[in-house]
């Protein structure tokens, strides 16, 4: 799995659903088209300011550009729990973490 180019697919996909160019939404965005170019390429990921304004500009919900259809949910807890296992003794990841699910539960 790479978040990265996931994610990218999921921009690039929830743009074309609303007929939108990369330059529309990158100007919506405020950010360069090269820019976005490369996130929907899994080049490069977007700061945390860029994506708070994604829902709003392609009328998803955060947690849809983080659902990825080619893992079936069993395989994404599985992976989360070994993620969790890597950074359980790092207070500052965890709490990190602890704060995206708690936001993305909420939603």
């Amino acid at each position: 799995m790479n978040v990265k180019t996931d994610f990218g697919k999921q921009i690039k996909k929830y743009r074309q659903l609303k007929n939108m160019s990369q330059e529309e939404l990158a100007e919506k965005l405020e950010i360069s088209q090269q820019t976005l170019s490369k996130i929907e390429c899994g080049k490069n990921f977007l700061t945390a300011e860029t994506l708070e304004k994604i829902p709003s500009i392609l009328g998803v919900n955060i947690s849809e550009l983080f659902t990825f259809e080619e893992y079936s949910s069993k395989d994404m807890l599985a992976e989360i729990e070994q993620y969790l296992q890597l950074i359980k003794s790092n207070r500052k990841k965890l709490a990190c973490v602890h704060k995206f699910i708690k936001e993305v539960t909420f939603l």
